[in-house]
């Protein structure tokens, strides 16, 4: 019961279905393009991101290619986006940023390594 009333008050209305994707209360929602939106998110922590990279070297946010993404509705939302940072087909990372209904964000895990075939679960 406490999930339907929470999906029914937090669940976006039609004209933002775009962005949300077709979202399950509590689960992720498909796998989408990057949309400016996102890409400013991922902006928004990239030096998070560096930070956490640590002896690894990460690119200027200038030179990172935000590709997909999912999201999830929590007290807030949870963006999992995929992201090229190098040449090599392992240069990819998956990060987790949480957005919260204030609209401040913030990294909470991030996975390197990734290839660009690797699908973005949950993490």
């Amino acid at each position: 019961l406490a999930q339907a009333i929470l999906c029914r008050h937090f669940l976006p209305p039609p004209q933002l279905s775009s962005v949300w994707g077709t979202m399950k209360c509590g689960g992720t929602g498909n796998e989408q393009e990057a949309t400016d939106e996102v890409k400013e998110i991922v902006h928004s922590v990239w030096e998070e991101a560096k930070t956490k990279a640590g002896e690894r070297t990460m690119p200027a946010v200038e030179s990172v290619q935000v590709l997909k993404f999912k999201t999830q509705v929590v007290a807030g939302i949870n963006y999992f986006v995929k992201a090229k940072v190098g040449d090599d087909e392992a240069d990819h990372v998956h990060l987790r940023i949480y957005k919260g209904f204030d609209g401040k964000c913030q990294l909470h895990d991030m996975q390197m390594g990734k290839k660009a075939a690797d699908a973005i679960e949950y993490f």
